[in-house]
Order: C-alpha cells, then sequence, then structure tokens
C-alpha cells in the first residue's frame, strides 16, 4: 500500500490520542463560535451570522430556506481531524403542516465545523430535510412549512397513541433495592426524544437506559428509593413532540 494513503489517518489517530488539555481547549473554542452562530439563526440575524459560514457556503445559506429556530443546545462534539468536527445539535424548531397545525419540534442535527483562517467555520450542506418522530420532513418555504411524507394519514388524531406506556403507576417499598421499571415503546417511523422532568418526589431513584428511541424501539424507565425515604407524588416523562406521561409514584 502507498505510505502516502495512510497518512490521513495517521493524522486522525495522533489528534485523537492528544492529552486532554489540547483537546479540550479546541472544543473550548470551537464551542464558542457555534454557540454565536446558533444564537444568532435564532434571533434572525443571517448576515451577521455571514461570518460564522464558510466561504464556499454562503451563498447555499442565504439562498436556502430556514426553519423557524426557537432554541439549540449542543450536545455532542467529535472531531475528525485537528481542523474538522461534527456536532451534534438539539434543535427546538417550529414546523407547520396541513393537518397538523404548528407544532414544536425538538431534534438532533449533525452539523459540520472546519478551521478557515484560524476560525471555526459552519459548511455543512443541508438537505432542505428535518428528522422527525415522522421520518424527514421536506421544508418547502422559509416560514417552517413542510410537506407530509408519503404513507402520512391526512387524518392525524390518533398520532398521540403511536407513542404507548405499558403501566402509569408504580409502587415501591421503603429501605428496599428493589428496581420497578416502565416501558416506553415508540411506534411511529421515526426518532422521538425522551425526557423526564426535574421535579420528582424527594428520596427517588430514576433511570432511563435510552432517550433517544427508533422505529418500534423500547425505552425502559427505572424507578427505586433512596434508603429510608417514603418518595410519593408524579414524575413527568415528555416523548417530544407529541405525547407526555405522568407516572404516579407510591411508597409503602
Amino acid at each position: 500500500m502507498d505510505k502516502r494513503l495512510l497518512f490521513p489517518a495517521v493524522v486522525a489517530t495522533a489528534w485523537a490520542q492528544q492529552t486532554s488539555p489540547a483537546m479540550a481547549e479546541a472544543e473550548k473554542a470551537l464551542r464558542a463560535r457555534a454557540e454565536q452562530f446558533y444564537q444568532l439563526e435564532v434571533d434572525k440575524k443571517y448576515r451577521q451570522a455571514e461570518a460564522f459560514v464558510a466561504e464556499e457556503a454562503k451563498d447555499y445559506y442565504y439562498d436556502h430556506d430556514k426553519p423557524e429556530n426557537k432554541n439549540y443546545r449542543i450536545d455532542k462534539v467529535e472531531f475528525i481531524d485537528p481542523t474538522h468536527a461534527k456536532l451534534t445539535v438539539m434543535v427546538t424548531a417550529m414546523l407547520r403542516a396541513p393537518g397538523f397545525g404548528s407544532q414544536e419540534f425538538t431534534v438532533p442535527q449533525v452539523q459540520n465545523w472546519k478551521l478557515e483562517n484560524g476560525e471555526w467555520v459552519w459548511y455543512y450542506i443541508q438537505t432542505g430535510t428535518i428528522d422527525t418522530p415522522f421520518v424527514e420532513w421536506k421544508v418547502t418555504s422559509g416560514d417552517g412549512t413542510i410537506s407530509l411524507p408519503p404513507g402520512m394519514p391526512a387524518d392525524t388524531s390518533n398520532l398521540n397513541k403511536m407513542i404507548t406506556i405499558d403501566r402509569t403507576s408504580v409502587d415501591l417499598t421503603a429501605g428496599s433495592e428493589k428496581v420497578e421499571t416502565v416501558t416506553i415503546t415508540n411506534h411511529l417511523p421515526g426518532l422521538v426524544n425522551l425526557e423526564i422532568s426535574a421535579a420528582r418526589p424527594e428520596g427517588l431513584v430514576v433511570s432511563i437506559d435510552k432517550k433517544q428511541v427508533g422505529r418500534d424501539e423500547k425505552a425502559i424507565i427505572s424507578f427505586s428509593v433512596a434508603g429510608s425515604k417514603r418518595p410519593s407524588g408524579a414524575v413527568r416523562i415528555d416523548a417530544g413532540p407529541l405525547q407526555q406521561f405522568v407516572i404516579q409514584i407510591r411508597t409503602k
């Protein structure tokens, strides 16, 4: 094999194995740039956001419609090599579609960044589609209007029944290490994001095995008691964007 072909792999491996201070400093600089860029998008200050876009992507950035982004959170930073990285960004956007009205979705988007003239810039070429629990929906206008994917029913009244839970109450025993579980199943064709509310009964221990559930996949939520506490009350679970479950906790 031509040794020159091994060079990119060697560089990437060497970068991945660098000391944590070097990686931490690079991630800090990237996050700072990315956060400014995404906040400008939320504020709809696209002209100012141009400074954060790679030169070859500027025309695309201006010419294509943009969803109505409400919020964002940088969930993950993955360096490809010293000058390229992928960011997983949880984007909350307002989308509109016939039969659905306006729906606010929080979905993960993978976007690419690279170093250009010593600064991190966005260069990901978007496809004009957004991942939702109903698979990819095509954005058709600047106000976030989307067209329904093939096979979606005109009657959407039963969509909230496509994310199911096996029970909505849990009985625990004080001083016991026994764990009780609740199962949530996604019957939608796309990804569902699960989030447990921060407010929960004192002394209750809650964990979830996965926060993103694909088609026909299950998520297991576990409940247990901390020591001799007797937690009692409700725990809310958001199954975005359609469903919300409330689980009643009782301890004897």
